[in-house]
């Protein structure tokens, strides 16, 4: 019998079956044989039957699979069982595994091959909490190449992802992580740049990794940074969140200006307010506790250049400029308000000299905090006068204490080479129509108190009856005038400050008019060339009862190293009133406060009257008098203590021997610093700060000079230190001084030892071996001895 079908491949194939016949065969041998021949046959058959089965063309398949269900360790492994064994490699090929976000593939397996099972450990735990979707693609297959079939309808390696994941060939399920205990664990600050006491380029953000993933407004909230002069907060920057370990466990904060160089900045996250996403209080020392703020410093990279002038409005040798001009100068770096403000001056032919005190002064930043200046003169300029508005090179300096390089040469020489002048002439006649350069309320602010008054800032003085004929302002329903309220005027004429005889309405929407035609300068000029300036603002719906706190100030509570110069600031958590407050407001340590200047309405600066102490305490305090503008006072007295910076300077002096001549190469040490003094016997330390010291001086050949030495602020020279040359050293006075007394003791002992040996007594016989004395003859015998 034969056959040509070839199950496997459809080759043809041919094997023939045979019977045999075996006659005369009697022996037991033949007998063997036979039996032999048989087992042969059968084999052979039981081969050829298993070649006629064919090859495996069922595909496989998933019959149990898991985890499926919800609350799934975190430490879980994925376990699958196959209908038959399978090619492994192709099963881990196939394989993945995500979270919604990423996919995953790394980790260990193991094969069973006699349970036709597969285990995946996750090579990291699974998240918390989390949905994960497990996937076999249909390239799974066995060991006879045939693709996973997981709809099991006789065909594997269909397309997934087509209809309903029960009709797919691949397989394809999803279970959730158990939901993470409950987070007690306060987040802490792990890492900071730039880190504290380090140095940081003028233009570096502000980077804070947490411990944790952070509730990122609660943060934001907390954050702010003082520069020594200026408080300021997250609104005055952008901010962006960055995934280090978690998502949002790293804040990116790039303030709007630079820092100033050569300063100090100290930034602030306020513990009370920054938390975790479970809500934890920001533990800010590290204590286990949550609520403390954590504070750092970094210095920022010093600008030997000198400061110049960038631009100026108006533009150098300007004509026809308008009389109410405010003059505007910007300089290439942070500048000292103080010395800046000093140093202007505005005169011309004919026109009264102007300063500081003749007009008002604002400051702000293009750049850096503090680099433009904007001077607004009082009166008006007269007509048709070439002006001068100078910047005197000496006085003027910026934070760095860099004299102004006026002619802009990279040199500061100071006046009159590096004064600046600008230089411009007013207009023939006043033409310039005012406008308003500030209100308050702000246009579209809500929540006004009703108790608020009406602020308008011009541009210039203003014809005060005009305007007062001009303004109004309506609910809606009824309008209201100058009359109906008290109204005030700043020295200059360009402020208009209106009190209502009666509070505005709860929940009211108010627009404020000035008639533009009505309207006019000291000149005449009309009101925005006659066109009405409008705003509206909304009262609050209900009467303002919360009171007002402190959100953020600079200094820091408990901050040291702190500028003697260093302006306060304080920032409250709403529009307060500003005499109010300035009125609460104080200082210890015999300083007071002055200069008091509002940024907005809810932060106000100060500085002290004189420079304060070298590392002195202070406590600026705020009492409950202070108030919001409902009336609402501070609940409690707010005090922010703080440490000035100590002295540090240049410490100088001289060695010399007893004739007052220099003595070279001698080893000068100030505790831990040391020097050597040059040719003439001359030393220095460039940068010491003020407390006790040890002053030491050696030189060979000259006794060692050891001084205590308390270094306070100024006392940089040390005057000239003499050293003296020692007739006997210390140590050969000691070793012969020993000596001596060694000696005069051992004499001491002789004499006594031959006090005390015995001497004869009557009964005492003496032996002595006798002597031949050989004498010549008429000689006499030698006497004994």
């Amino acid at each position: 019998m034969t056959s040509n079908q070839d199950l496997t491949s459809g080759q043809t194939i041919v094997y023939t079956a045979c019977v045999i016949k075996f006659r005369g065969l009697r022996s037991p041998m033949a007998s063997r044989g036979l039996a032999l021949v048989a087992v042969l046959l059968l084999g052979a058959l039981s081969i050829v039957s298993l070649v006629a089965r064919g090859p495996d063309t069922i595909p496989p398949y998933a019959t149990s699979w898991g985890p499926t269900l919800s609350g799934v360790p975190v430490d879980t492994l994925i376990l699958v069982r196959w209908s038959e064994r399978m090619n492994w490699i192709s099963v881990e090929a196939a394989f993945s595994y995500t979270d919604g976000v990423l996919a995953y593939t790394q980790g260990t397996w193991n094969h069973d091959e006699a349970q036709n099972t597969s285990t995946f450990a996750p090579a990291v735990p699974f998240k918390p909490g989390t949905r994960y979707t497990v996937r076999f693609e249909t390239t799974a297959m066995d060991p006879s190449g045939n693709r996973l079939d997981q709809n099991r309808n006789g065909i594997g390696g269909e397309p997934c992802d087509v209809g309903p994941p029960g009709f797919w060939d691949c397989l394809v399920w999803s279970f959730d992580t158990a939901a993470p205990p409950p987070d007690t664990t306060p987040p802490k600050i792990l890492s900071t740049s730039p880190p504290n006491g380090g140095i940081s380029a003028t233009n570096a953000p502000i980077l804070i990794r947490f411990s944790e993933t952070m509730d990122t407004r609660s943060v934001e909230a907390s954050l702010s940074y003082g520069d020594g002069f200026s408080l300021y907060t997250i609104a005055d920057g952008t901010v962006s969140w960055l995934a280090t370990s978690s998502p949002d466990d790293t804040i990116r904060y790039s303030p709007r200006l630079e820092f100033a160089s050569g300063g100090v900045v100290t930034v602030n996250v306020n513990g009370t307010v920054a938390r975790d996403a479970a809500g934890n209080r920001l533990d800010g020392n590290g204590d286990g506790t949550g609520g403390d703020d954590h504070t750092w410093s970094f210095a920022v990279a010093a600008d030997a250049r000198p400061p110049k002038v960038v631009s100026t409005i108006p533009a150098q040798g300007a004509t026809n400029v308008s009389i109410s001009i405010n003059l505007r100068i910007v300089f290439t770096k942070a500048m000292d308000r103080t010395s800046a403000e000093a140093a202007l001056s505005l005169s011309g032919p004919g026109a009264p000299r102007l300063g500081q005190g003749n007009g008002t002064v604002t400051w702000g930043g293009v750049r850096f905090p503090d680099d433009a200046v904007v001077f607004n003169p009082a009166p008006n300029l007269k007509t048709s006068v070439p002006y001068r508005f100078l910047l005197n090179g000496s006085v003027a300096k910026d934070r760095e204490a860099r004299s102004l390089d006026g002619n802009g040469d990279g040199n500061a020489t100071g006046s009159p080479v590096d004064d600046f002048a600008l230089l411009f002439t007013t207009e023939a006649e006043d033409r310039t129509p005012p406008t308003v350069a500030d209100r308050s309320p702000r246009p579209a602010v809500t929540n006004v108190p009703p108790s608020t008054t009406i602020t308008i800032v011009f541009s210039e003085p203003m014809n005060r009856t005009s305007v007062g004929a001009a303004f109004s302002y309506t609910d809606g329903a009824s309008t209201f005038t100058i009359a109906d309220g008290s109204s005030e005027w700043d020295g200059a004429h360009d402020i208009l400050t209106f009190h209502p005889s009666r509070s505005l309405s709860l929940g009211i929407t108010y627009t404020v008019t000035l008639n533009g035609s009505a309207a006019r300068d000291e000149a005449g000029n009309r009101l925005n060339g006659g066109t009405d300036e409008v705003w509206s603002f909304a009262v609050a719906g209900q009467p303002d009862t919360t009171p007002p706190h402190v959100q953020w100030t600079s200094p820091i509570n408990g901050q040291e190293n702190v500028s003697r110069t260093a302006r306060i600031s304080i920032v409250f958590s709403e529009a307060m009133d500003k005499a109010k407050v300035e009125g609460a407001m104080g200082i210890t340590g015999g300083a007071s406060l002055t200069g008091f200047r509002w940024p907005n309405d809810a932060t106000v600066e100060a500085a002290t009257a004189l420079p304060m102490g070298y590392r002195t305490s202070y406590a600026v305090f705020v009492l409950t008098g202070a108030k919001d503008l409902a009336g609402n006072s501070l609940t409690q007295v707010t005090q922010i203590a703080f440490t000035t910076e100590p002295w540090r300077g240049r410490v100088w002096g001289r060695v010399a021997d007893e004739t007052d001549a220099g003595v070279a190469g001698a080893l000068v040490r100030l505790n831990g610093f040391s020097v050597v003094t040059n040719d003439h016997g001359e030393f220095s330390f460039e940068t010491v700060e003020q407390g006790t010291y040890t002053l030491t001086v050696a030189r060979e050949g000259y006794a060692t000079y050891t001084h205590a030495l308390p270094l306070a602020p100024g006392q940089g020279f040390l005057g000239t230190i003499t050293l003296r040359r020692p007739t006997v050293s210390a140590v050969d006075a000691t070793l012969w001084g020993t000596v001596g007394a060694a000696l005069f003791i051992l004499v001491l002992i002789a004499m006594w030892l031959r006090r005390r040996r015995p001497r004869p007594g009557e009964h005492y016989e003496t032996w002595k071996p006798a002597k031949v004395v050989v004498v010549e003859p008429g000689r006499t015998p030698p006497k004994r001895p």
